[in-house]
């Protein structure tokens, strides 16, 4: 019996032996990058990944697989003694994002030597402490100030990815919180993989030079991507969420690994719903209840969390407009042609998501005109970037090559009945070669209340307010948010 025992051992290791022919392992830099993966994430993850391989070893060589039977089986290898994953670690690595993959996109694109910022509910920090975990591959590229990390992971039969999914939603507030990462988008892919998902959230909705941080999910078959782009909050100002990454990533880890193409002609995004697992339905979870407490009558300021609504005239009135500053007798035209209003520096409501942007002029008998837009917003995380992306004047406009422009700095000012507002001016000299020509001034301020958005332009060739126009503007303002909530 132990002859025979012998023999079938030597058997089975020198299958193992034929096919460990031709594996090598991955070379410093890999383990390099490894180990800054584990460096940044929980240690128990690596001990947990180890565990699994010694597991592994095990089975291979259980005493199960060793016992003696009257006719011995034939000699067992690597590919025979399990069912096998559906892909190998190299063929991961090779499916990973390349420049290319993204070179459509703004800037020159490079592989980064370090795998990104690290970002608040970072799927990435889960991956390696999920048990069905197999293998495991990561890429970093870079392009001025974005970085786009990448991590592929290859799990058990039959996982699914809907755990990250869950992990990541449960860990940021909810759209329109006060208090933390601003979530302005939560959207499930259509025609991409077998399920997919993307979340977009700003750190800091208030600063500009935060970060902006988008993470989608993707799984086709047993092989999961998972990427985190990560850029200024001030480049996002178009409010176009970056859905060509991860469907680039889809398509090339499908197309790598499987064979295949897993990204439809019509993909596409819609809002996310999560299903109700607690009692095995498949259908939407049941919306949360209305809220018991209503806002205060009168007062326009409600919680970030309850979307207003538009007034049936939500535009200044003459009374309102009578005064500003020395100017006086504004009279409502809205047959205006907005196209002409002078407003430098201030951003379209439009580029962050506004739901409609609708405006009125007013006109003055001499010099002056006033002109208002009254933005709906979806949420109020895009109105906040809105109003806060005035803090840094740009896209200014041109002058021209015979006057001078003036752009004065943004003030913060305190608006009745808003959250935030931020004024300025601008004023545009005639050069020494051009005497003939008149100086002007501009006076414009942007305000928001929840997800509500109203900027005015003054525009003249005299200054009204007598060099305070913040003064000026905030009395203004707050007749225009009062007008603009419904």
């Amino acid at each position: 019996m132990t002859d025979r025992f012998d023999d079938d051992l030597e058997r089975r290791l020198a299958g193992l032996s034929a096919d460990l022919d031709g594996v090598s392992l991955d070379g410093p830099s890999a383990a390099r990058r490894r180990g800054t993966r584990r460096s940044r994430h929980q240690v128990t993850g690596g001990v947990l990944a180890g565990v699994a391989a010694v597991a592994a070893g095990v089975l291979v060589l259980s005493p199960s697989e060793l016992t003696t039977t009257p006719e011995p089986a034939p000699p067992a290898s690597l590919s025979t003694m399990a069912p096998g994953p559906t892909t190998t670690a190299l063929e991961l690595s090779a499916a990973l994002l390349t420049p290319e993959d993204v070179a459509g996109d703004s800037g020159t694109w490079a592989t980064g030597d370090q795998p990104g910022p690290e970002v608040a509910c970072d799927p990435a920090g889960n991956l390696d402490t999920m048990s069905s975990l197999q293998e495991h591959a990561e890429t970093a590229l870079t392009a001025g100030t974005t970085t786009i990390r990448q991590d592929l992971v290859r799990l058990g039969p039959g996982s699914e990815a809907t755990g990250l999914r869950d992990d990541l939603l449960s860990c940021l507030p909810e759209r329109g919180a006060a208090e933390g990462p601003a979530t302005t988008d939560t959207l499930s892919f259509v025609g991409v993989g077998d399920e997919g998902w993307i979340v977009r959230y700003y750190a800091d909705p208030a600063d500009q030079q935060a970060d902006a941080v988008t993470i989608a999910i993707v799984r086709s078959r047993d092989v999961v991507s998972v990427t985190v782009r990560v850029e200024p909050a001030a480049d996002t100002a178009g409010g176009e969420l970056d859905t060509a990454t991860p469907e680039a990533a889809a398509a090339r880890m499908c197309d790598v690994l499987f064979g295949d193409a897993c990204v439809s002609d019509d993909a596409h995004t819609e809002e996310l719903t999560v299903t109700d697992s607690t009692d095995g339905s498949s259908g939407p979870a049941a919306p949360p209840a209305a809220p018991t407490e209503e806002a205060p009558t009168g007062d326009p300021t409600t919680p970030a969390e309850e979307l207003l609504q538009l007034a049936d005239d939500p535009f200044l009135t003459e009374e309102d407009v009578a005064e500003i500053g020395s100017a006086t007798g504004f009279v409502r035209q809205p047959e205006m042609d907005v196209d002409l209003a002078v407003a430098p520096c201030l951003q379209d409501p439009m580029d962050y998501g506004a739901i409609t942007v609708p405006a009125h002029g007013y006109n003055h008998e001499l010099d002056a005109s006033l002109f208002e837009w009254v933005g709906l917003m979806p949420d109020a995380a895009s109105a906040i970037r809105m109003v806060t992306a005035h803090t840094t004047l740009t896209d200014c406009g041109d002058p021209g090559e015979d006057r001078e422009q003036t752009v004065g700095e943004p003030v913060a000012v305190d608006v009745e009945g808003a959250d935030d507002a931020v004024v300025w001016t601008v004023e545009s000299t005639p050069t020494a070669d051009n005497p003939g020509s008149s100086s002007s001034f501009a006076g414009i301020g942007v305000a928001r209340v929840g997800n509500i958005v109203v900027a005015v332009a003054f525009g003249s060739m005299d200054d009204p307010s007598g060099g305070d126009w913040p003064g000026v503007a905030t009395g203004l303002l707050a007749s225009a948010m009062e007008r603009a909530v419904g």
